[in-house]
């Protein structure tokens, strides 16, 4: 290992709007959009209000917007609140090849910090693509493994150092600013996954802890504070700390010869996206065979050997535990046929019958879709022993959402509108999404906030 942090830190400052490839800015542009509409969406759920009423009352000089309800708060502060709205039902993207929810830590935060510094649309669509490229290849050099070792979350680990990334690029800091933020990024660097065997609503906030730490390591940067110089390939660097199989050559792969954002995954389903394979292979069992509920005695999932562990929650006690819990969501899906934020409900939770199905599903490693983990896959195989009917079983390598089966522009734009017009109303809504559509074209970033505040729930909300 020689000198990654800095090479990267100069891919990260040198990349240039017009080298990045139209389809790639489509596809940033496709997060933008799933992003704000989950921030809005998601912006009334209990542990949403209660971060927005942890930190609305904090004060200070009113730099950024919260979305949806106005406040006016330090740039840190607004993009927690706003990052916390964007991953508070896990219906935000994922990533199967560098994990974590990238848009959920990066989005918010540059919206922020392009509002307080007026900055265009071009220059943040710029800045969002080099932040991702720069999170999505430390997420690569340390991914299955991770994951599989029930390591860190990738978003608190990985997240702050892609934010700084871009915040730092806002600032106008360059190479070596951008290698002192990363340097200051890996103090924030952490994030304990006891939540996916035991609930809790923290896990709402992880994004938010990514954003608020990048913001700080880049603002700490641009003060004059310093950091190591190879925090992501040094000695006590994250690569050894993180992974017991690292691959620094994978921090310096030139963002033209491999774009990670490509990989990006969007949930058709409101849950860990490691279940959402699973789903899809129960679905296609279902309605290739003709099975009900009722003839069914067992279902069993594997998954990749040590991703299982990721969604084995059996009998979750909240709705955290619940999305992250395969006997339930499947059990959601035999039952009610869909997977979306009406399913996933306290009702639902404390169901008999959703209980007693969920009672029929078996987890179990499967060492062969190992591979699949490697490439970038989230990878499920189903089987199912039906009475009467017999054994089925179907093996899903790409789950809907993702690049293998990718959702259009249009049901990204269908979900953005399923997730605001509660709030903005039809049209508004359309006005909004014809912004979103066209970021590059917009002169002035602190625009955007100020089309997603609802009047009336500005004082209170």
């Amino acid at each position: 290992m020689a000198d990654e942090t800095r090479e990267l830190a100069n891919f990260a400052a040198g990349l240039a709007y017009e080298q990045i490839p139209a389809h790639i800015r489509r596809r940033a542009i496709d997060i933008l959009v799933d992003q704000v509409g989950i921030e809005i969406g998601c912006s009334g759920l209990p542990w949403a209000k209660q971060v927005r009423d942890t930190y609305g009352r904090t004060g200070g000089t009113p730099e950024a917007t919260v979305l949806r309800y106005g406040d006016r708060l330090p740039v840190v502060f607004a993009a927690f609140i706003n990052s916390t709205f964007g991953h508070a039902f896990e219906y935000d993207d994922a990533n199967p090849l560098i994990h974590g929810h990238p848009g959920a830590e990066l989005i918010p935060s540059l919206i922020a910090v392009s509002e307080r510094e007026h900055i265009s649309g071009r220059d943040f669509l710029t800045a969002f693509v080099s932040a991702y490229e720069v999170r999505g290849r430390i997420g690569w050099a340390i991914s299955p493994d991770t994951l599989e070792r029930g390591g860190p979350q990738q978003s608190t680990t990985c997240g702050p150092f892609g934010v700084a990334a871009g915040v730092a690029r806002l600032l106008g800091l360059g190479a070596e600013g951008i290698r002192n933020a990363l340097g200051i990024a890996g103090s924030f660097s952490g994030g304990l996954k006891q939540y996916d065997h035991g609930g809790g609503s923290v896990k709402r906030v992880f994004a938010a802890i990514a954003a608020s730490g990048g913001i700080q390591a880049a603002h700490l940067a641009r003060a004059g504070i310093s950091g190591p110089e190879e925090i992501l390939e040094g000695k006590r660097g994250l690569l050894r700390i993180y992974s017991s199989e690292y691959r620094p050559h994978l921090l310096v792969v030139p963002f033209e010869k491999k774009w990670t954002i490509e990989h990006v995954l969007f949930k058709p389903y409101c849950c860990c996206a490691i279940i959402h394979p699973a789903i899809d292979a129960l679905r296609k069992l279902l309605i290739a065979n003709d099975l009900k509920v009722d003839c069914i005695d067992v279902i069993e999932v594997r998954y990749p050997k040590g991703i299982s562990e990721h969604a084995a929650i059996r009998y979750p006690s909240d709705l955290l535990g619940m999305q992250f819990s395969t006997s339930y969501s499947l059990a959601l899906t035999l039952l009610k046929g869909r997977n979306t934020p009406r399913e996933y409900t306290t009702t639902m939770l404390t169901d008999p019958e959703v209980r007693a199905v969920a009672s029929r599903v078996q987890i179990r490693e499967d060492a062969e879709l190992r591979e699949l983990s490697e490439k970038g896959h989230f990878a499920a195989r189903v089987k199912i022993w039906a009475n009467p009917g017999g054994v089925y079983e179907e093996l899903v390598t790409d789950a809907k959402g993702s690049p293998g089966a990718p959702l259009s522009s249009d049901e990204i734009d269908d979900k953005f509108r399923s997730q605001v017009v509660d709030a903005l109303g039809a049209e508004r809504s359309e006005k909004v999404l014809h912004v979103l559509r066209h970021i590059e074209t917009l002169d002035d970033m602190a625009k955007l906030p100020r089309m997603l505040v609802v009047e009336k729930e500005k004082e209170g909300g």
